[in-house]
């Protein structure tokens, strides 16, 4: 008799990390971009230097073509492979913005805080939420280089170094937490109040200037101590069941 083989269980999912939308976008940049920048003119040059070898001098016409094919080639290359620089870069940064937040939000965990990153919806995908004493936050998180002033006016909008921000940052929080606020409700029956929150990550300091507003503007480091200040306003029971239901969204697909 043979021993009846075991099912394998299924492996768990897991939960989606920090940036990790922006890093799959990032290889897919690599994986659709890099190789015809790269094999497209060495596949004209193999060409033009087969027919300069098997040609000779009889047909200099013929080679010349070739190898103005491959200049061509190659130029179109090179300038497709300096657009894909900005555009890894912006990716690159915004993946550490991410994870830098997230890292700030684990030393919350002692008080009761749950994080969860990347939570992916249709088109789009929600940074960070977290979930603790003081309610549910959805974090829009966003990298800005170089260092200054960030001034959050009411009504106005953000501005970085007295420039207005080039996206609207304040949209896409309000949109992220009206989503999360929806997930909610539909799988605990809950609705909470979702505070929408944006973070920048970089060497800039946040002056907010403002009366009332749903939206508020940090640093990872003032995001920190307005989390801490906040009166609880969930049950233990409530954390438990949101984050539930989040641990399950925060799965990757």
């Amino acid at each position: 008799m043979f021993a009846k083989k075991k099912k394998k269980s299924p492996l768990p999912a897991v939960r989606r990390r920090a940036g990790q939308s922006l890093r799959e976008e990032w290889d897919r940049l690599i994986d659709n971009s890099l190789p015809v920048c790269i094999f497209g003119p060495l596949m004209i040059w193999a060409v033009a230097l087969a027919q300069l070898i098997n040609e000779g001098s009889s047909q200099p016409l013929s080679s010349r073509f070739w190898f103005g094919m491959a200049v061509v080639a190659t130029g179109a290359a090179t300038l497709w492979y300096l657009r894909l620089i900005p555009q890894a870069r912006n990716l690159v940064r915004g993946e550490r913005g991410e994870q830098k937040v997230a890292e700030a939000l684990e030393d919350l965990r002692p008080a009761g805080y749950r994080a969860f990153h990347d939570i992916v919806r249709d088109g789009f995908n929600i940074d960070h939420v977290l979930v603790g004493p003081a309610g549910v936050f959805a974090i829009e998180t966003k990298f800005r280089s170089g260092r200054g002033e960030i001034t959050f006016r009411n009504g106005e909008g953000i501005f970085v170094d007295g420039r207005p921000e080039e996206k609207d940052s304040l949209k896409q929080a309000r949109g992220n937490a009206a989503e999360i606020r929806k997930l909610i409700k539909e799988n605990c029956a809950l609705e909470p109040w979702v505070k929408p929150l944006v973070v920048f990550v970089g060497d800039w300091r946040v002056k907010n200037e403002w009366k009332s507003t749903d939206v508020r503007v940090f640093t990872p480091e003032t995001l920190l101590r307005h989390i801490a200040n906040q009166q609880p306003v969930l049950t233990g029971r409530e954390i438990a069941m949101i984050t539930s239901h989040l641990e399950r969204s925060a799965k990757g697909s």
